[in-house]
């Protein structure tokens, strides 16, 4: 069984697996790409799965990682849109819909991330038995902290906070994942992803163990789970 973490990245996706103690890095493009991967392993991915709704128009998952993560971290949780906004063919279009159906419309970080919402969207549509769970790493490392952290994972004190937290639990790998941060093209590869994306893996290793925002099971319209999860060591 293979263990992953997925986050987006500007050349396409990070992705960090791991299996019989073994850690690899991948960054594609689609992802299509690793579909066959996938049908073997427990997948965390840094996306929205699931849509707000009229009678939710801010997923009760992204209220309660808001309220976790405080006025330090909070922020980073952006408010997601319904599925017909997120299916817009424009950002003036999609304010629209969204403001109609949801009461507000939409950020210009939401809509500049939202190819990808629909990429997971469409790959959750015709792989539905994928092993494929939402998780946000500033949840996953204030749990790991135990508090939210300080610094922003744009800083070089923030990613230093990160990776020393990550060693505590994956020592024999950070070498690894400190030789990409500081190898990897920063235009393809910011170096946030890529701890980013090692932080969702390490999760997914204790996948039996998970625990989600909100504790009781959310479903968009469709049918698509909302939630947040995180490992709580």
């Amino acid at each position: 069984m293979k263990h992953i973490g997925i986050d987006a990245c500007k050349a396409g996706w990070v992705v960090w697996s791991w299996q019989q103690d073994e850690v690899q890095l991948e960054v594609v493009t689609e992802l299509s790409q690793i579909t066959e991967q996938l049908r073997d392993a427990h997948s965390l991915i840094d996306i929205p799965i699931g849509f707000s709704d009229t009678k939710t128009p801010d997923r009760l998952c992204d209220k309660a990682a808001r309220k976790y993560l405080t006025k330090t971290r909070g922020a980073s949780v952006f408010p997601v849109p319904c599925r017909e906004a997120a299916y817009a063919e424009s950002y003036p279009q999609a304010c629209e819909i969204n403001f109609e159906l949801c009461g507000r419309k939409l950020s210009k970080q939401a809509w500049y991330i939202l190819p990808k919402v629909r990429e997971v969207d469409a790959l959750l549509n015709f792989y539905p038995e994928l092993y494929l769970r939402e998780s946000h790493p500033e949840v996953v490392f204030a749990t790991l902290n135990g508090a939210p952290l300080e610094h922003s994972k744009k800083s070089i004190e923030g990613q230093h906070q990160r990776l020393d937290l990550l060693a505590r639990y994956l020592p024999q790998h950070i070498d690894k994942l400190k030789h990409q941060v500081a190898t990897t093209q920063k235009s393809k590869v910011a170096p946030d992803d890529l701890i980013d994306a090692f932080a969702l893996m390490l999760c997914a290793l204790h996948s039996d163990l998970l625990s989600s925002f909100p504790e009781n099971e959310d479903k968009d319209p469709q049918g698509r789970t909302r939630e947040i999860v995180y490992w709580q060591p």
